[in-house]
């Protein structure tokens, strides 16, 4: 067991100091940051993170704490007030990606049960999925070029695809493909 001049056991504190530099603490703090800011979104952490890089640069010109704190303060504010937004712009902003419900819009989906008279509605399958379809409420058809009569949803056969218009809770709002 290591023993200090004074006879008791070395502390943790004692040990660490004689081992380590105060940049290397600054490193740790840099890494323990950017690890949590993998879990937590908004840049926070990331722009604390810079500000520990500020504290560590200070260490290695001055050993006074206050200063290496002050500069990794200052480092903060400033991410925090300068690259949190631009980062957030260019890596946050812009087109998403549809995913789920909101990717099917626009998309084609396959009669697969023949339209109901009475109901409207009929069934489609799009990516595996089983949907009832129906046309819109103010849909009134279309005119096919050579044809005098509008079309009306039981003219269109199974395996006919239309196009999805919208998704109003489970149904599927579709049009005819133009």
């Amino acid at each position: 067991m290591l023993k200090c001049s004074a006879g008791c056991c070395l502390c943790a504190m004692d040990y660490f100091a004689d081992v380590m530099e105060q940049w290397h603490g600054w490193t740790l703090i840099v890494l323990v940051l950017l690890i949590g800011e993998a879990f937590v979104p908004g840049l926070v952490l990331g722009s604390l993170a810079v500000g520990a890089v500020a504290g560590g640069l200070a260490s290695l010109i001055t050993e006074s704490w206050e200063y290496q704190f002050i500069a990794s303060s200052a480092g903060s504010i400033l991410s925090l007030v300068f690259l949190r937004p631009l980062a957030m712009r260019k890596w946050f902003s812009g087109d998403s990606v549809a995913t789920g419900v909101d990717a099917l819009p626009g998309r084609e989906v396959r009669i697969t049960e023949a339209f109901d008279v009475k109901t409207g509605r009929g069934r489609g399958r799009i990516d595996g999925d089983d949907w009832l379809i129906e046309f819109p409420e103010d849909w009134s058809g279309r005119r096919d070029e050579g044809q005098t009569a509008l079309n009306s949803p039981d003219q269109y056969a199974v395996g006919d695809r239309l196009e999805i218009l919208r998704v109003e809770s489970n149904v599927l709002i579709v049009i005819p493909i133009n």
